[in-house]
């Protein structure tokens, strides 16, 4: 049974986290959005969607406080340096819990 702390993970902060580091990834490394889905385990239709902004306003505003904050840029950076798929996801599952508590949801 999903507890409301987890609906949010999974329907806020994991999008919002994604669509930072998609868009990161693709504007400051110029990764495609193939390689973006693959670095991040979505399909490619969904790495569309974070580029081109595609989300509620809740994801869009959770979006906003991990953008102004910097908070997916050691994700970022690690990708671009090699991190591995579990790293990666490690990283994410990191910082949406560290979300779980912002307002957004």
């Amino acid at each position: 049974m999903e507890t409301l702390e987890c609906k949010g993970i999974v329907r806020v902060m994991l999008p919002a986290v994604r669509a930072s580091v998609a868009e990161a990834m693709h504007s400051d490394f110029g990764y495609n959005q193939e390689e973006i889905a693959a670095k991040l385990g979505v399909v490619q239709v969904a790495v569309s969607k974070y580029l081109r902004g595609r989300y509620s306003k809740r994801i869009a505003s959770a979006k906003a406080y991990i953008a102004k904050h910097r908070l997916a840029d050691s994700i970022v950076k690690g990708i671009a340096s090699g991190y591995s798929r579990q790293q990666t996801d490690k990283a994410i599952d990191e910082l949406c819990e560290r979300l779980v508590s912002y307002p957004a949801f």
